[in-house]
């Protein structure tokens, strides 16, 4: 399972450092062509945005995998001398963001859903409004996922520790 989550990982990291260099790409020429005059790129502005929202709600998914949160970043920094809270706390966070993801698929897939139906396309590349919104919801639910497979693995990890303690006592 490790090695799946791994690669699935490795995948997404690779396409969003492709969808960024290619953001920094379109917006770097799209301003040299406009402050020199020479040319005009009219749909960098719409390439741009859509390109951040896939990097941003897609990159929620390797913050988790990744332990980059805020709350991950907090919480030990609090309670550094008891790992049970560490461990409680993370349980409950997982639990609240699983609630969460839950509530943003239903209801942002009903949204994309009707966006797809009516077949809205954006101003200028002419990608459809559904396919560019269900960024979010897949994002979230991916974020969750690999938060819940994180906390799952730490409460495999602190079971097992003190087993190995008791092993290595007798």
């Amino acid at each position: 399972m490790k090695k799946l989550v791994d690669c699935f990982a490795k995948v997404v990291e690779a396409f969003l450092v492709i969808l960024m260099a290619l953001m920094v790409l379109v917006v770097f020429l799209a301003t040299v062509g406009r402050y020199s005059q020479l040319f005009a790129i009219p749909w960098s502005e719409e390439f741009a945005r859509y390109c951040m929202v896939a990097i941003v709600y897609l990159g929620l998914m390797l913050a988790s995998l990744q332990e980059r949160h805020f709350i991950v970043e907090l919480v030990p920094l609090l309670f550094r001398k008891s790992p049970r809270i560490i461990l409680g706390v993370s349980v409950v966070v997982t639990i609240l963001l699983d609630v969460f993801a839950v509530f943003m698929a239903r209801y942002g897939w009903d949204i994309v859903s009707k966006m797809l139906t009516q077949g809205k396309l954006s101003p200028m590349l002419k990608l459809p409004l559904g396919g560019v919104y269900a960024l979010i919801p897949i994002g979230i639910v991916l974020m969750a996922v690999f938060y819940t497979y994180r906390t799952v693995q730490k409460i495999r990890t602190a079971g097992d520790a003190p087993q190995d303690e008791k092993e290595a006592a007798g």
